[in-house]
């Protein structure tokens, strides 16, 4: 197994992560950080949003094929994760 799909799969875990702990946050009375996904959210139901948003950004990863670009993806994320693990504990 190389380096680059190790930190895939940990990305994706990481996304799932991210989609369990934010609408956590949010039903908590939380608020999404990102303008961007914030504004979806106001259009979109914030589930799928987030499953078509991580998809494409999972794609992005395996088209760049850097195991460098990956790991820093898998680094800002879990970052995220724990911040919304913050959040959801108050």
């Amino acid at each position: 197994m190389t380096a680059q799909l190790v930190f895939l799969l940990i990305f994706v875990v990481l996304q799932v992560l991210d989609i369990w702990t934010t609408l956590t946050a949010l039903k908590q009375g939380g608020r999404e950080m990102n303008p961007v996904l914030a504004w979806l959210f106001k259009h979109f139901p914030p589930l799928w949003t987030m499953v078509v948003v991580k998809a494409f950004g999972v794609a992005a990863l395996i088209w760049a094929g850097s195991v460098y670009v990956t790991s820093a993806a898998c680094a800002l994320y879990a970052w995220v994760v724990i911040n919304n693990w913050k959040v959801i504990k108050g």
